[in-house]
């Protein structure tokens, strides 16, 4: 019985000290934490009802379901590409006449029908249970919709590109995903944060999608939300090509070193 339990604490102890040579993670789960903790401090402020109504011109509810949903979205275009770089995968598309852009887009097909599912059953709950009023435009929408993913998953290049040469993490999606929960619209508007803050909610493209996306779902029109959507249009169009580069590049040279398949 004593082996046994030595056993045991000799397999904790190596994974301790496993854990502890990735100091990265480490520092990303604490600051995921932290400004989760900060996040929901904020929904809970009473400032936000009032901020949401006098922004939006609609109720806590709708904003909070509408935000929710459509991070359906944005999170599955943040975790496709790294979904797609398992080695058995990956080797057997790169040794076979298919290019890299053919390979994401097949593989994420599947994953934005779940995801639009998922987002149906968020609207319709809301419309039903809660009482959200809608007034869709579904150019606007599908624009925004377009614009939102097609960023998120430039991010989700860069951040399995990076997986794929350090082995270790990918501090990119955990860093966009702090980045959407405190600075992106989803939960509450930025401007009940300190000025600070506020300034950082400017520079991030989730902010810009949720602004789009939430208008265009109640009532707005396309030209009232000119200003917001060519930001957003500006940033994709910057990702999007940086993302690919990037994950190719890291592909080329992992590849090149042999180190593709050491996961």
């Amino acid at each position: 019985m004593r082996d046994e339990l030595e056993k045991i604490y000799y397999f904790m102890k190596r994974d301790i000290i496993s854990f502890s040579t990735y100091k990265t993670n480490i520092l990303i789960l604490v600051l995921t934490a932290l400004f989760g903790a900060l996040s929901f401090a904020y929904l809970g402020s009473s400032a936000t009802s009032q901020s949401v109504l006098s922004m939006y011109n609609m109720n806590l509810t709708t904003y909070l379901i509408i935000g929710l949903a459509f991070s359906t979205y944005l999170n599955q275009a943040l975790t496709l590409v790294q979904k797609t770089i398992n080695p058995w995968a990956l080797e057997e598309v790169l040794v076979s006449p298919t290019r890299l852009s053919t390979f994401i887009i097949g593989s994420s097909i599947w994953g934005f029908i779940w995801s639009t599912a998922v987002v149906v059953v968020y609207l319709v709950i809301g419309v039903v249970v809660f009482g959200v009023s809608l007034s869709v435009n579904v150019l606007g929408t599908m624009i925004v919709l377009a614009l939102g993913i097609g960023t998120f998953l430039g991010f989700s290049m860069i951040g399995a590109g990076i997986l794929i040469l350090t082995k270790q993490g990918d501090p990119v999606t955990a860093f966009i995903t702090i980045a959407t929960s405190l600075f992106g619209n989803v939960l509450f508007p930025p401007q009940i944060m300190p000025p600070a803050l506020q300034a950082i909610s400017y520079i991030v493209p989730q902010y810009y999608f949720f602004t789009c996306i939430r208008l265009m779902l109640t009532g707005w029109t396309i030209t009232m939300i000119l200003p917001e959507l060519l930001i957003l249009a500006l940033m994709c169009c910057i990702i999007v090509p940086l993302g690919y580069a990037i994950y190719a590049w890291c592909l080329k040279t992992a590849r090149k070193n042999g180190t593709l398949s050491w996961f």
